[in-house]
């Protein structure tokens, strides 16, 4: 007769597995975390005060055959870009007159209407602004004397009034206008812009107001101020495009400088300039670009910084190898920048990021991404190697980590919004748009995961959880297991542990020569 007994003592058997399990989580936790740790794609909570912030959307329909597709209830303000129509010499009131370009007024005014009735359609509440741009100018009015001054006012009025719009975005030229002036751009009606022209500018907005009858007058601007606007109801800072801004302000015949796209700290310079001359907080709205910056960089630094210098002769790239990706940018005067493309969001993303790592990290190993400190830009950029050991191609870009940083800037000094440079280049989940926006409570989370120290948490407590989970089930099933072998003590032959066997019994054998042979005997 033998009994089963268990090998292992219960509590050596439940220390065994307990350890066991608490090393693996140990383990686990100690993998490196494999989104950056300048990852934040968790978004700011908002205050009931935060979200009276406007948000504004840009589209260029310059050169588009239709509108684009457009999530209205993500924005307070969609501003239609004008641009001047070429054929009749560019002149500022020539965008609502017929042309001969292939462009045609017509078809801009016509798309204009398709805009609005998908407004209505979406049944939004935004507002629809006609956007009169202008770095150029030397084909601004220059007083109520000149003849384009009144038909700049009467057409654009005009054409708020019949194309049901709210108002107007109009671009102070300003002194970025200034930097158009150059020795490859000696063009007589390319002038300095003085104090003079401010007077002038400022008149001419008083004179737009009136027209307006209430409706919203917004100036578009840069960092250079100019002083004694009351007429304006919003202040748009646009501080992107900086790399282009400073290369045109301080130009060196022989170097190039790479400068962030759109850096935090110039948003910060820019709004502490228009802040000193008597701009409120609340009337500010800050400018954000998703169409991001591309170049070639001859040097190695663009590792560490975005704040390089290279030499102009050396900087060029066949940037139709990106499979037509990107785009040049218009410079302010304007012109084609041979030196900066723009690469949008949708694009970028796509090919380059992430998704499921809140965009944090690479999907093509042939780039790395890097993070400005928000004390500097407070930017990420990528970097590859393009053909040779010394060539890189650098991308400034805006993604949610960046973009957080200048919502926390917005709100910390209680800005007006934010405006987006053109909302067609978000991607077709329009991550970064949904993130700044707060709709129906928080705003979007992008991609699948939380930011690091979420992510942390999450994976402790699912370890932990799997842990003391594991070890209760060991310990009921051992206990369960104990208790069984208590209840019945098995012998281990055969014949006694059969059913069938019930009593002694003598076997008689059936064979009948063998019984006869044992009744002879």
């Amino acid at each position: 007769m033998l009994k089963i007994y268990s090998i292992l003592p219960f509590n050596k058997f439940a220390s065994f597995i307990f350890y066991g399990l608490l090393s693996v989580a140990l383990i686990t936790l100690a993998q490196e975390d494999t989104i950056a740790s300048n990852c934040i794609v968790e978004p700011l909570a908002r205050v009931e005060e935060a979200n009276k912030q406007k948000t504004i959307g840009y589209v260029q329909l310059f050169s588009q055959s239709k509108i684009p597709k457009i999530q209205w209830d993500n924005y307070d303000y969609i501003n239609v870009i004008a641009y001047p129509n070429e054929a009749n010499g560019g002149k500022y009131y020539t965008i609502f007159r017929p042309g001969g370009s292939a462009n045609d007024v017509s078809v801009k005014l016509n798309l204009i209407k398709d805009l609005v009735t998908d407004k209505d359609r979406a049944k939004a509440n935004t507002q629809i602004l006609l956007s009169l741009r202008n770095y150029d100018i030397g084909k601004w009015p220059q007083g109520q004397a000149d003849e384009e001054y009144q038909r700049i006012i009467n057409d654009a009025t005009k054409t708020i009034t019949d194309y049901k719009l709210d108002g107007i975005d109009i671009e102070y030229p300003g002194k970025r206008g200034n930097i158009c002036k150059s020795p490859k751009n000696p063009e007589p009606n390319h002038f300095i812009w003085d104090k003079n022209n401010d007077e002038r500018f400022i008149t001419f907005l008083k004179d737009l107001r009136e027209e307006l009858n209430g409706k919203t007058l917004m100036l578009t601007v840069g960092r250079d101020v100019i002083g004694n606007l009351k007429e304006i109801d919003y202040l748009n800072i646009e501080t992107y495009h900086n790399s282009i801004y400073q290369n045109l302000k301080a130009p060196d015949n022989n170097n190039f400088n790479s400068y962030p796209n759109s850096p935090l700290d110039a948003c910060q310079i820019a709004y502490s300039a228009w802040i000193g001359v008597g701009i409120n907080s609340s009337q500010i709205i800050m400018g954000v670009d998703f169409g991001n910056t591309i170049q070639m960089v001859p040097n190695e630094a663009i590792k560490q910084t975005q704040f390089v210098t290279f030499p102009k002769s050396a900087s060029f790239y066949d940037f139709n190898k990106l499979n037509y990706q990107i785009q040049p940018i218009r410079d302010f005067c304007p012109e084609n920048n041979s030196n900066l493309y723009s690469w949008p969001w949708r694009n970028l993303s796509n090919t380059v990021l992430n998704s499921s790592l809140g965009f944090c990290a690479t999907s093509n190993p042939n780039w790395t991404r890097k993070f400005e400190p928000t004390d500097n830009s407070g930017t990420p950029w990528l970097y590859s190697n393009a053909e040779l050991d010394f060539q890189f191609l650098y991308v400034s870009y805006e993604d949610v980590s960046s973009l957080r940083n200048k919502l926390e800037f917005a709100m910390a000094k209680s800005l007006g919004g934010i405006s987006i440079s053109d909302v067609s280049y978000d991607d077709n989940d329009n991550t970064l748009s949904n993130f700044m926006q707060p709709i129906r409570g928080l705003p979007f989370t992008p991609g699948s995961s939380p930011n690091s120290r979420m992510k942390k948490g999450i994976i402790t407590g699912s370890i932990v959880g799997s842990v003391l989970g594991l070890f209760l089930l060991v310990c009921c099933a051992y206990w369960y297991r104990q208790k069984t072998l208590r209840k019945s003590e098995v012998d281990i032959s055969p014949e006694l542990s059969s059913n069938r066997i019930v009593s002694s019994t003598t076997v008689i054998p059936s064979d009948r020569r063998i019984i006869d042979h044992l009744i002879i005997e």
